[in-house]
């Protein structure tokens, strides 16, 4: 692992969760299920996994999007993202 000074691993998920604020419209609900510290080639990462819920209310379904950003350990950059095929739940 890395000889220098990397963020911590709530750094991580914060920067996670603000990168996912900025870009899903009407964001109800973040759950982070894993946060784990691995690298890609030369590049230390923190892979940030989790579920969010988007929309719902009295007539409509929320749906929920899981998610795996992947953030910079050096200074919190997001260097990658990824989120799997949407799926419909009940309120």
């Amino acid at each position: 692992m890395p000889d220098k000074e990397i963020i911590t691993l709530d750094e991580a998920q914060v920067a996670a969760e603000r990168f996912l604020e900025e870009r899903l419209n009407n964001l109800k609900k973040l759950s982070i299920d894993r946060v784990k510290l691995t690298s890609i080639e030369r590049i230390v990462v923190y892979d940030v996994e989790g579920t969010a819920t988007i929309g719902g209310g009295f007539f409509f379904r929320s749906t929920e999007r899981p998610f795996k950003i992947q953030v910079a350990a050096a200074d919190g950059a997001i260097v990658g993202y990824e989120t799997q095929d949407i799926t419909k739940t009940e309120n």
